[in-house]
């Protein structure tokens, strides 16, 4: 061993030893007096035998043995401890390696470069809070924009306070159209790349497309369904330099969710990733959990790949993430997504590879997976650990889920990127789903995915095109039998005429955010129909459903008040209905919105009741009129004993609380007679009539009246 090298590297501050019996080494290099306190004589006596009195050394003296032993070339390492003698502290690290047939122990005292680094970790955990800063200014300016860009379709007359807003940020932003062409960049996204872009003649916009494209799998599925995304890009700046951005892109959305432009917000944060670069730690594994991040986790799926051995990809997202940063804050959302890893870590088999990849986005690589069902039985463990409540400092509780998707190499995909692509398009589909699932990709799916796509196109354009039509179902009196009020139910009549059913298209209108515009022409159609009926001498409130997006929408009670005066109805014909779960996850948005609507006059129902599992108690503080049996109670009561105790239960408590009863689902005289014995108030079903287009209903309405003169009539000639 040259030990003149050393010097002239500058490697000094070590000691090196060179094994010449079993547990017993000589003195070769060793001219810093800290040695002295560690090894007391060994200088002295140029030789020292273990074990030497420094338990942590003495240990890792006898793994070496086993290594001499055993090696023929290589090292192994000890990492790095503290000796703390006499009041001096000694950071140490040691090796046992080999050389030219003989065996050597280093003992580096590295206590400078450990100090370094702490000063090093303290200063990219500072620059990793302000990569907070810079995720909190790049939501502020998409927010701003996004309020501005919504006022109109053209940049005629936002052209100023856009200015306004992106001149002065230090973060770059484009403002691109809906098929990605340049409407604005500001200045600080030209010097985020540096003059290179001139030379090249290079836009901005167009070189951030490029990464994003050729960095990331979901750059397709994001432009194609108008996704909001994050992320950092990596850019080779030539000749020979290097940079990290940090990207948000940002749709902006009609009320019809047609894309009018794209917000691309970039920042320069090649600083923060030079320091986490210095630390070898912190560049592979992520700050926040300790786990893998995405960088090691695109290592290691590439090396599954390369190895050739069948394997399976999970892609799990958090259900709602973003709400309960928004809910919560940033702070308590860290502590979920850690205690969710502590959950997770434990059902993670031992040489698979668990990675947080994004903000709320983990991945699995399941390397001794053989069969579909270990990585289903996998994702049902995940899930159950995922919806058990975490439990908040103020004594409070939140609840999330968990999406997983999930694909198959070398069966879906035999490389990185296409088998990322298909776990990405598995999860999007189950985040369609109201449960949290596992989804697997497959070519069924595929095709799904671009029915869900193109359904959400058609959808945009479904009201303009008068697609919709609203069908009404008659709610009787059962004791009186006449039809006190009439569910209007909407119906999807393509122009190709397909016809799409509710339970198809309502939960795309409703993941989209579609279903805000198309509920506001609900209620819309409804008073006009009210208004057409109140003409023809018919009095029949109609009652509408709202989703829980629209309970959200701020500007839909106000909406409900001019409708109301410009059809010149009474709000008392006009009925509002809900189910069990909006109570739960919007109560205090309900609860608002419901008083200011019994304000106007407008009555409330909760649809499916006993299907929840926790709005009881809100049935005493929520101004409700009404409640409906859900069908699922009723269609089996007259076999099921439990059913029917659970309708006279629900009958008696509604009463007590002086709330009206509605079933739903009634299809025979004899449930008809039972809910009719038991002082159920209103019923609707195919017993009575099917929903109806409105002339049929109206029709309907006539000749219920007419049976009913006849009837009278004849009673009286009695």
């Amino acid at each position: 061993m040259n030990i003149s090298l050393f010097k002239t590297l500058g490697i000094v501050d070590c000691c090196i030893f060179k094994r010449i019996a079993s547990r017993s080494y000589e003195v070769i290099y060793a001219e810093d007096e800290w040695i002295d306190i560690l090894l007391p004589h060994a200088r002295d006596e140029n030789i020292f035998i273990t074990p030497c009195g420094s338990p942590f050394l003495d240990d890792f003296i006898a793994q070496a043995e086993e290594f001499f032993e055993l090696a023929t070339d290589g090292r192994i390492e000890s990492g790095i401890w503290s000796e703390k003698i006499d009041d001096q502290e000694l950071k140490l690290n040691a090796y046992a390696t080999t050389d030219k047939g003989d065996f050597y122990l280093i003992i580096d005292n590295i206590v400078e470069q450990y100090k370094r680094r702490q000063k090093t970790l303290q200063s990219a955990r500072e620059l990793l809070l302000s990569n907070d800063k810079i995720v909190a200014q790049q939501e502020y300016i998409h927010q701003r924009l996004d309020e501005l860009l919504s006022q109109s379709s053209t940049l005629k007359d936002m052209q100023q306070p856009i200015t306004e807003v992106i001149e002065k940020t230090e973060i770059g932003v484009a403002i691109l159209s809906p098929n990605l062409k340049p409407v604005s960049q500001n200045p600080a996204l030209y010097s985020v790349f540096d003059s290179h872009l001139a030379s090249v003649k290079t836009e901005p916009y167009e070189l951030i497309l490029q990464l994003f494209e050729k960095q990331y799998p979901e750059f397709e599925r994001v432009i194609s369904t108008g996704s909001r995304w994050s992320g950092e890009l990596f850019w080779l700046q030539p000749p020979n330099s290097e940079k990290w951005l940090k990207l948000a892109v940002y749709p902006v959305k009609t009320d019809f969710q047609k894309i009018t432009h794209w917000v691309f917000i970039i920042s320069d944060i090649s600083q923060v990733k030079h320091l986490l670069q210095n630390n070898e730690k912190l560049t592979h594994y992520d700050a926040l959990t300790a786990i893998p991040n995405r960088q090691y986790f695109w290592m290691q799926l590439e090396q599954s790949v390369n190895n050739a051995v069948p394997f399976y990809l999970l892609y799990l997202d958090i259900k709602n993430f973003k709400r309960i940063n928004e809910v919560h804050g940033h702070s308590r959302g860290d502590k979920i997504i850690k205690e969710l890893v502590e959950r997770i870590t434990p059902h993670v088999s031992n040489g698979d590879m668990f990675a947080r990849i994004g903000g709320g986005e983990f991945a699995i690589i399941r390397q001794k997976t053989v069969t579909q069902q270990q990585c289903i039985d996998l994702g049902n463990a995940l899930i159950e650990v995922a919806t058990q409540p975490f439990y908040l400092p103020n004594g409070a509780h939140c609840e999330v889920g968990l999406n997983i998707g999930a694909a198959s190499f070398p069966r879906d995909a035999d490389d990185a990127e296409t088998l990322m692509k298909f776990a990405d398009l598995a999860v999007f589909n189950a985040k369609k789903l109201e449960k949290s699932s596992v989804q697997f990709y497959s070519q069924k799916l595929k095709d799904a995915s671009q029915r869900i796509i193109e359904l959400e196109t058609a959808l945009q354009t479904a009201i303009t095109n008068h697609e919709f039509e609203l069908f009404l179902q008659p709610m009787l009196d059962l004791t009186s039998g006449t039809i006190l009020k009439a569910e209007a139910l909407l119906r999807w009549n393509r122009f190709d005429s397909e016809r799409i059913g509710p339970d198809e298209f309502i939960p795309i209108a409703e993941q989209t955010g579609l279903i805000i515009p198309i509920g506001k022409w609900v209620i819309s159609k409804a008073c006009e129909m009210i208004s057409t009926l109140n003409h023809r001498g018919h009095s029949c409130k109609l009652s509408v459903n709202l989703s829980p997006r629209q309970v959200g929408d701020r500007n839909l009670l106000t909406f409900i008040q001019n409708e109301i005066r410009n059809h010149h109805i009474q709000p008392n014909q006009l009925e509002l209905e809900l189910t069990e779960g909006v109570l739960v996850d919007n109560y205090d948005r309900v609860q608002f919105l419901l008083t200011e609507v019994r304000k106007l006059g407008v009555s409330v129902s909760i649809d499916d009741f006993g299907t929840g599992y926790s709005s009881l108690s809100y049935l005493k503080k929520l101004p409700i009129d009404h409640i409906k049996i859900d069908r699922s109670f009723v269609q089996d009561l007259v076999n099921d004993e439990n059913d029917r105790a659970i309708i006279m239960a629900i009958i008696a408590m509604a009463h007590s609380l002086k709330l009206n009863v509605i079933a739903e689902g009634v299809e025979t005289e004899l449930q008809r007679d039972f809910l009719r014995l038991n002082h159920c108030n209103l019923a609707q079903g195919y017993l009575f009539s099917r929903p109806l287009p409105f002339m049929e209903f109206c029709e309907y309405l006539g000749n219920l009246t007419n049976q009913k003169l006849i009837d009278q009539s004849e009673h009286d000639l009695k």
